[in-house]
């Protein structure tokens, strides 16, 4: 008996410490795990029983969670910290820094979020992705078809960011081909903060139609993170890089380039719903290249966990002494992410 009770206590002791967040239903539920996001529309909690349960905000009643948070009430609002948020009767929260408490309702305009500032970046290996894919097609008194593959991996461990990124375009009017093209980028960040980075970059284009054949270049640079949470992030690099371009008449250049890049993205209605835009904008120091740009914008939206559908505009356009490139291609198709 005495061997069950203590068996028991570890038992209950152990969960609480590793599920220690909480929350009560108005309907009386309790539900335990770690609560990831709450928002006007959401609550996100990872359950050790159950994976990630999503929960209707106008459900809860009032819920805990032990560890630094971040809170904002209204998307323009300043941010505010807390070290706790423990519950505090029928819609309402305490939030517990310090000494200090403060009791505010559970409305609309509430947002909370892990404060993720407090450390560099996870020291376990995490990996997300998606591979997205789409297909146009329409026939009047022309014939119009449109397809595309890209995909996006991620891996971050201890002070290290990895990225690749792909894409393969191909459009047709009738039976003429005007944009084939594919691209292709890989980049490495080394955190020496938890915003400050330094980058290294390697990107190549090979594009079938436009006067530009092959574009290559090798850059490197600092690096800022705005922020990265569990609801949003924003980057911003420099990059110095050295460039070689080949156009379809044989001709070939090389030169020094200075660029911009930028790689945001917001999830809105408990993650449900995805904003995001990433590209890169720069000329050539020797004045050879007036315009490099490349830029994507779109929206996802996730049917379950892994399966979404999404929409974007791609845009990419060079201008150079030698030669052109300009494509512009939209894409309506479904996406598995991990």
């Amino acid at each position: 008996m005495y061997k069950l009770l203590v068996t028991a206590i570890l038992i209950i002791f152990t969960s609480c410490f590793a599920w220690g967040d909480t929350i009560k239903l108005k309907n009386g539920d309790n539900l335990s795990g770690k609560i990831k996001l709450v928002d006007s529309n959401k609550v996100l909690i990872e359950t050790e029983y159950a994976g990630i349960i999503t929960i209707n905000s106008d459900k809860v009643a009032t819920f805990s969670i032990n560890e630094p948070v971040k809170i904002k009430n209204g998307l323009f609002s300043a941010s505010q910290y807390a070290d706790t948020i423990v519950s505090a009767g029928e819609s309402e929260i305490k939030l517990v820094k310090g000494n200090d408490n403060k009791i505010i309702p559970i409305n609309n305009d509430l947002t909370i979020i892990r404060n993720t500032s407090s450390s560099l970046t996870p020291n376990d290996l995490i990996i997300n992705g998606d591979l997205n894919a789409g297909a146009y097609y329409n026939k009047g008194s022309s014939k119009s078809e449109q397809y595309n593959l890209n995909g996006n991996i991620t891996a971050k461990h201890d002070l290290w960011r990895h990225g690749l990124r792909a894409a393969l375009f191909r459009s047709k009017d009738d039976e003429q081909t005007s944009n084939y093209y594919y691209t292709a980028q890989y980049e490495v960040d080394r955190f020496f903060t938890p915003s400050f980075f330094w980058q290294g970059n390697v990107q190549y284009k090979h594009d079938w139609i436009e006067d530009i054949k092959t574009k290559t270049s090798f850059g490197t640079g600092p690096g800022w993170q705005v922020w990265e949470d569990e609801l949003s992030a924003l980057s911003l690099t420099g990059l110095v890089s050295y460039q070689r371009i080949d156009y379809r008449d044989g001709n070939d250049s090389t030169h020094p380039l200075g660029s911009v890049k930028w790689n945001y993205y917001q999830f809105f209605a408990g993650k449900s719903l995805k904003f995001f835009t990433v590209g890169e904008i720069g000329r050539s120091f020797n004045n050879d290249v007036d315009l490099d740009l490349s830029a994507t914008a779109g929206l996802a939206y996730w049917l379950t966990d892994w399966l979404s559908v999404n929409t974007s505009l791609t845009r990419s356009k060079s201008t150079t002494h030698d030669g052109d490139s300009s494509n512009t291609n939209y894409n309506i198709g479904v996406g598995v992410n991990w």
